[in-house]
């Protein structure tokens, strides 16, 4: 399935999950920019940006070693609620930011709190994360010919 056809899905989970790549592009490049003038948050930005690739891109999980400890933690990002809630931690993390100075994390925290609402509102929809196939994900093809669209 291509990018254009899975941004005209209409589901959120997919919405959410480029918005998070995004802000993972925002957060390293913006975070190297102002090193210096917000050092603290710079840091926090690297650590949010590693986390938030190892999440949202399914590719990298398959590195990850099996078992049931890792299985189970697999399952437990999987909820679109507790995305929806971490993406607001990591928003109002990087917003904290613009009281020490305003600088161009500002990008990265508005990226942010997108994916956090991207996430909330798939939540009300009920819709079940899906990951775009492009990152690795089964993407929203493979979901229709399920029968879960």
């Amino acid at each position: 399935m291509s990018l254009g056809s899975e941004i005209k899905s209409g589901k959120f989970t997919i919405y959410a999950q480029w918005a998070a790549i995004l802000s993972v592009i925002f957060l390293i490049v913006f975070s190297i920019t102002n090193f210096i003038s917000v050092l603290p948050f710079a840091i926090i930005s690297w650590v949010e940006a590693f986390f938030m690739i190892w999440l949202e891109i399914p590719l990298l999980t398959v590195c990850l070693p099996g078992g049931p400890k890792i299985e189970s933690f697999k399952q437990f990002f999987a909820n679109t609620l507790f995305r929806s809630a971490l993406y607001a931690v990591f928003a109002v993390l990087i917003w904290l930011s613009i009281l020490m100075q305003a600088t161009s994390l500002l990008t990265a925290a508005i990226t942010l709190t997108l994916t956090c609402v991207f996430y909330l509102i798939s939540v009300f929809k009920k819709e079940e994360l899906e990951r775009s196939g492009v990152t690795g994900g089964q993407g929203v093809a493979s979901a229709a010919a399920m029968g879960r669209v």
